[in-house]
């Protein structure tokens, strides 16, 4: 196992995220699955759980949230976050998005949740070493009508390029690639893409249905 780069930074983490700036794109991400009471969807790449309160807000206490990190020490900063909310119906999975197997990490989610409404991809592609391989396994959780929202991050354009210096700072810190556009993996492979940019376009939301291979779903109660 790879050592966790975020071992000493998790514990700080939510104070250095910038929250201000990036939550909007969360919020929009999260507005773009259509998310309803009972549904479940998947946190890829959850960190410390700063989508969580969003999420729940949107699938209420029916319904049900994974979360999935490659470091242990996000993880249990996660964990500390469901603990302290009282929440009860999120599991968190640790796999890294571009180690395991596509199948093999499908089959840890859907040991958890057999049916995935959702997923949601919240500045996690531009960090991860193989953004396609990690859009793989994405699309691997996902069966037929799985709505995916990708929300990353490029350099300012137009009026806003003035704030590009500072944007590629949050993007070094981060250890983010401004320059990946892990967008357009979902824009390649739905046929339904809707766009959206955010703060002079530092901020890209794309929300689609991802052509699947996956079998159908059966009937759900939920």
């Amino acid at each position: 196992m790879a050592a966790d780069r975020y071992q000493s930074f998790a514990p700080v983490y939510d104070l250095f995220a910038c929250e201000p700036v990036y939550r909007p794109g969360r919020l929009a991400g999260i507005a773009g699955l259509g998310l309803r009471p009972g549904q479940t969807v998947v946190d890829a790449g959850c960190g410390t759980g700063l989508n969580f309160v969003h999420l729940e807000a949107a699938v209420g206490p029916s319904g049900r949230i994974v979360g999935i990190d490659a470091s242990p020490a996000m993880l249990g900063r996660a964990r500390h976050r469901i603990r302290r909310n009282g929440w009860t119906n999120i599991h968190l999975v640790h796999a890294d998005l571009t180690a395991v197997g596509p199948a093999a990490l499908a089959g840890l989610v859907h040991e958890a949740a057999p049916d995935v409404d959702a997923v949601l991809a919240t500045y996690v592609l531009s960090v991860a070493r193989s953004p396609a391989a990690a859009w793989e396994r994405i699309v691997a959780l996902c069966g037929p009508g799985t709505r995916v929202s990708v929300v990353d991050m490029q350099l300012p354009t137009g009026a806003a390029a003035a704030l590009a210096p500072l944007a590629a700072l949050a993007c070094r810190l981060g250890g983010s690639d401004p320059s990946a556009h892990p967008w357009t993996l979902l824009e390649h492979d739905s046929r339904d893409t809707h766009a959206s940019s955010l703060r002079g376009g530092h901020i890209q939301v794309r929300t689609g249905t991802p052509n699947s291979t996956a079998p159908p779903r059966g009937p759900t109660t939920r």
